[in-house]
């Protein structure tokens, strides 16, 4: 299921610049960088903090230090060590849990994680909650190709393709749109092939 609480559509930039974002919020004068890197990021780090049960009010300052992290480590990132999701949850996780050491709210927070992923220790209670960003990760990429897509076709056509999400047969969808039963399968199809393009192209944009 796509990662379904992105509020604002994906905004584009140019080939170039996409491709090179992650190592151009790097450089303090490409403000132009950061701004971006921090609009696709922030979001998806708050949703996350939410889920770990970081207290709301303490949600944006965690957010921002994490923010200020992930640029100041790029830079030493190597991908032959670990993949970028795996980095990127691991830089959540830590913070996050030591946030929860410094307000004394760590133990109760694993409790509770541990009670809803029926982990039997910490550090499978860590594996968890890193499986699940990085799943929440790839959700949440899906959901932004998503929002591209929907820029890209006039028509119907997205409609058909989202009334499927839930398996809807051909036939149904056919019925609620007026379009003929071959008309749902091409045009399902042609919008399912431009998200896979899309994801990968965010995939490369923004796991370097």
């Amino acid at each position: 299921m796509l990662f379904r609480t992105v509020p604002q559509p994906f905004m584009t930039t140019s080939r170039s610049t996409r491709h090179t974002l992650i190592r151009r919020a790097c450089d303090p004068g490409d403000e132009a960088a950061w701004v971006e890197f921090d609009r696709i990021y922030r979001r998806f780090i708050i949703h996350v903090l939410g889920q770990m049960n970081v207290p709301v009010p303490e949600i944006e300052d965690l957010t921002q230090q994490i923010l200020a992290t992930l640029i100041r480590d790029m830079g030493g990132y190597d991908r032959s060590k670990a993949g970028f999701r795996t980095w990127l949850s691991a830089v959540i996780r830590h913070a996050a849990f030591s946030h929860f050491r410094q307000n004394r709210f760590r133990q109760q927070t694993l409790d509770r994680f541990r009670e809803e992923t029926a982990t039997p220790d910490v550090l499978s209670t860590e594996a968890e909650i890193d499986a699940k960003i990085e799943s929440e990760w790839a959700s949440y990429v899906a959901n932004l190709a998503m929002d591209r897509v929907r820029t890209q076709f006039q028509g119907g056509a997205i409609e058909v393709f989202e009334m499927g999400w839930d398996d809807t047969p051909a036939e149904e969808i056919a019925r609620r749109t007026g379009y003929s039963v071959a008309s749902v399968y091409t045009l399902r199809k042609r919008v399912k092939k431009r998200l896979y393009l899309e994801i990968r192209n965010l995939i490369a944009e923004l796991e370097p």
